[in-house]
């Protein structure tokens, strides 16, 4: 005879935070986390800096996805407002599997570009000084010459 079997319970204990929020572009992040395969887990989005309408997990403040059998999850949330961003992923009967707090930006408008690199002007201004006193030497220098050999 069989007897039935229950659903194993699971919960902070069993989820170990990878250590992955991972700031994938200025406008957002991903969260992951590993646990018991095919389990359910919520994350929860919150700022005290931004809006709620500027956090989005798949278009939403709150999101609940199963791990794999592997026991992986991975949420990729966007941020519309820089701010710091509370993550908070609970299991269903709202136990904390994970809190962590992260730093985020707004990313560049549509066709615009980061600002990268330096300002060159100081170090072409030196370059062209440097060049007219090393000029000005020469000069100096094939005169004396001239007027010694005189």
């Amino acid at each position: 005879m069989l007897a039935p079997t229950a659903a194993q319970a699971y919960g902070a204990n069993d989820f170990s935070n990878t250590g992955t929020v991972s700031s994938s572009s200025a406008s957002g992040f991903a969260v992951s986390l590993k646990g018991p395969g095919n389990a359910p887990v919520t994350l929860t989005v919150t700022s005290e800096t931004a809006s709620d309408s500027e956090i989005q997990i798949a278009g939403t403040k709150t999101l609940t996805k199963t791990t794999d059998a592997a026991g992986n999850v991975t949420f990729q949330v966007t941020v519309g407002a820089a701010g710091t961003f509370t993550v908070v992923a609970t299991d269903p009967s709202g136990a904390v599997l994970s809190s962590q707090t992260v730093q985020a930006g707004t990313a560049a408008a549509a066709g615009q570009l980061s600002s990268t690199g330096s300002n060159v002007l100081p170090i072409a201004l030196g370059a062209g000084a440097l060049v007219l006193v090393g000029a000005g030497g020469v000069v100096l220098a094939r005169r004396r010459g001239a007027f010694q050999a005189a």
